[in-house]
This record gives structure tokens, C-alpha cells and sequence, in this order.
């Protein structure tokens, strides 16, 4: 069901946007094309090479928001490095297009400056993630703990939509 939720900190006032699912796909411009994964976007992927699920989440050290590509789908004429290795790139140079995503998100939600790139065909591993900027280990999920990401002081939901409804 995609939604967008919103928490708030109630020992530090830290807010957290949390939105999803969240998917992307390599679109027919050479452009990562993020989505979320509405009625209208079913199959948006089909026919893409590389696609797969990004998870947003958060660094305390360095205090930056972190996005997770997962690949989940390689086609050819790319293999798996080839496919990291492509999105690591688009990412770093910023090609990506959000057009699918600003229906529901607001402008200033779509920045992002720290993206990692990973292969992941189970979505639920453990694996351990380090932040791209000073490498500290960072969550895979930000509300997992349901503990501020700052401050590991209590969170609540202060606002969110179900977007399957509208």
C-alpha cells in the first residue's frame, strides 16, 4: 500500500519523512527513474534492464539522509557489476528523474545527496550498510528500532496519506 508518513521526534523534534514503496528502474532517456509504486506505475519496469527497490535512511554521524538503490532485476546486455556500476554513476551525477515521484512528493523531499548502490535480489537480508560519507554503519531501516534516528529518543507519526486512496 503506498503512503506517505511522517514522524516526529518527541525528545529532539527530528522529523522523518517515510514514504513507499519506493522502486526505480533505468528509464529510456539513460536516466534512473524513481517511482512510487501506485496503481499507475505498475510495470512501469517491464521493460527496463535495471531495476529494483530503494530505501531511504539515515546517517547520525554525518547527520545526512542516505538513499539505498537495491538492484533487484539485471537484464541484458548487463551483468550484475556492469548494473552497480551503472546506477553508482547516474546517481553520482545526479541523473535521475523524478517526474513519476512529484505528484506526491513535495519539491524540497526529492534532494538527496548520499546514495549507495547495492545488489540485492533478497530484499530482507542482513546485510550491513556504511555511510558514503564517513563510512559509519548506518541502518538499513530508519524506523526499524522505533527509536529516533538522532537521538534514539521516542518517535510518533504526526501526519500521513494513503495514496492508494486518492
Amino acid at each position: 500500500m503506498a503512503s506517505i508518513d511522517y514522524f516526529e521526534c518527541e525528545d529532539c523534534g527530528f522529523r522523518w519523512k517515510d514514504q513507499g514503496p519506493l522502486m526505480f528502474c533505468l528509464n529510456d532517456d539513460g536516466e534512473i527513474e524513481e517511482y512510487i509504486l501506485v496503481q499507475e506505475a505498475y510495470d512501469l519496469d517491464k521493460d527496463s534492464q535495471i531495476s529494483g527497490d530503494i530505501v531511504e535512511t539515515y546517517c547520525s554521524c554525518c547527520e545526512k539522509k542516505i538513499k539505498l538503490y537495491l538492484i533487484s532485476i539485471v537484464k541484458k546486455p548487463f551483468d550484475e557489476s556492469g548494473a552497480i556500476s551503472l546506477i553508482e554513476k547516474l546517481a553520482s551525477e545526479k541523473k535521475i528523474s523524478n517526474r513519476m515521484l512529484k505528484p506526491f512528493i513535495k519539491s524540497s523531499d526529492l534532494k538527496d545527496d548520499s546514495y549507495i548502490v547495492d545488489l540485492s535480489r533478497n530484499f530482507h537480508s542482513s546485510k550491513k550498510y556504511h555511510c558514503p560519507s564517513c563510512s559509519g554503519e548506518i541502518p538499513k531501516y530508519i524506523l526499524s528500532n522505533n527509536s529516533c534516528p538522532k537521538c534514539e529518543g521516542t518517535i510518533k507519526v504526526v501526519d500521513g496519506i494513503c495514496l492508494d486512496k486518492l
